[in-house]
């Protein structure tokens, strides 16, 4: 690991901003505009050093949340009380056999980024679709509405764990 982290240098950059530069700086615009600048820095520097582990368990919580749906999913196109999900069990199917990045040793920022993004996504399409279905026939289907409140839950808790000031934990 670099000592200082990237997080470290963040708020070091802040700091001399706010000390050094700052009392320099005449009140007016140029100075809101730097305190704001100062305010972005230091937040980034909250969440830097915590956004790859945050994005990495966010994704795979996710994905594993839609491997468990799809299967109730895949059971109700079974026993016929699944509707018209086809094209959704596809998607969620195509996106969940891609390789995880459970499966690469040190996935970059950039590509846990953009699953976190796919993930998403499908989540909404998801949820959409269970809205636009008529009420759940099996009890089975009933369940993933409180799976996805029980993801969302968890997701919110770990986006406060990384977001939070230290002072507010």
């Amino acid at each position: 690991m670099t000592k200082p982290t990237i997080g470290d240098l963040l708020s070091g950059v802040a700091a001399s901003l706010r000390e050094s530069v700052l009392p320099e700086i005449p009140a007016g615009p140029t100075r809101r505009q730097i305190q704001a600048a100062i305010a972005i820095i230091r937040r980034v520097a909250l969440v830097w050093d915590k956004t790859g582990p945050y994005l990495y368990a966010d994704n795979k919580d996710i994905a594993e949340t839609l491997r468990r749906v799809s299967a109730i999913l895949d059971r109700a196109r079974a026993d016929g009380s699944g509707g018209d999900l086809k094209p959704l069990r596809q998607r969620l199917q195509a996106a969940l056999d891609q390789r995880d990045e459970a499966d690469v040793e040190y996935p970059s920022p950039a590509a846990l980024g953009a699953r976190n993004v796919e993930l998403q996504g499908l989540l909404v399409e998801l949820q959409e679709a269970l809205y636009e279905m008529p009420s759940p026939e099996s009890a089975e289907r009933s369940e993933i509405p409180a799976m996805l409140r029980a993801l969302f839950r968890r997701m919110l808790e770990r986006e406060l764990d990384v977001t939070a000031s230290p002072a507010r934990k």
